[in-house]
């Protein structure tokens, strides 16, 4: 990871800490993020929940390495045009596309294949996410889904409809606020 990141992502840290309404990984699910970016063959990836863009730096930075693009969604201008200044600052603007809107319209529009989704935004809506992403998501592409810990009750029925579904295998992970590591699979 390079210098202009690493400072990206240590300024937006120090910026977290000021404000009420920044919803982010913490640092350890953001470098498990990252690895596993590193460690898989993702090209292509879609975050749910941009926010202030830190998870999306980890994102892109690992992408970067293959010339691969981050679709990232949020629902607030406010909040995607200071991700945007952040991914400005990393020299990472090129390799990520912001929008802004309401994430089951724009997941719709997005074609396919997708190799990776992060899943960090409204827990109501994880299960029509995962709906409309599943069928764009390429054999062996991962779901990963935040909060399984800090939101257990609100996640609990997602979590289920992972588990019985067929075509994908899904584990929870003790990794920052919990994660659900959900992997496609083609059915037996």
């Amino acid at each position: 990871m390079n210098r202009l990141v690493i400072d990206a992502i240590n300024k937006l840290e120090s910026f977290m800490k000021t404000v009420d309404d920044a919803t982010a990984l913490p640092r350890e699910a953001a470098e498990f993020v990252h690895a596993l970016i590193l460690a898989a063959p993702i090209r292509r990836a879609v975050e749910i929940g941009t926010s202030y863009g830190y998870s999306g730096l980890w994102i892109a930075s690992a992408l970067a390495t293959r010339s691969g693009r981050l679709i990232t969604i949020d629902h607030l201008q406010r909040k995607s045009d200071a991700a945007r200044a952040s991914f400005q600052a990393a020299d990472l603007l090129e390799y990520v596309d912001l929008r802004i809107g309401t994430a089951s319209e724009i997941l719709r529009s997005i074609n396919g294949p997708l190799d990776f989704v992060l899943n960090d935004a409204d827990k109501d809506n994880c299960i029509t996410y995962v709906d409309i992403v599943a069928p764009k998501l390429v054999d062996g592409g991962i779901i990963l889904t935040d909060n399984t810990t800090t939101h257990a009750r609100e996640l609990a029925g997602f979590i289920d409809y992972m588990r019985r579904r067929h075509d994908f295998f899904t584990a929870i992970l003790p990794v920052g606020n919990g994660m659900a590591l959900s992997i496609k699979h083609a059915r037996p």
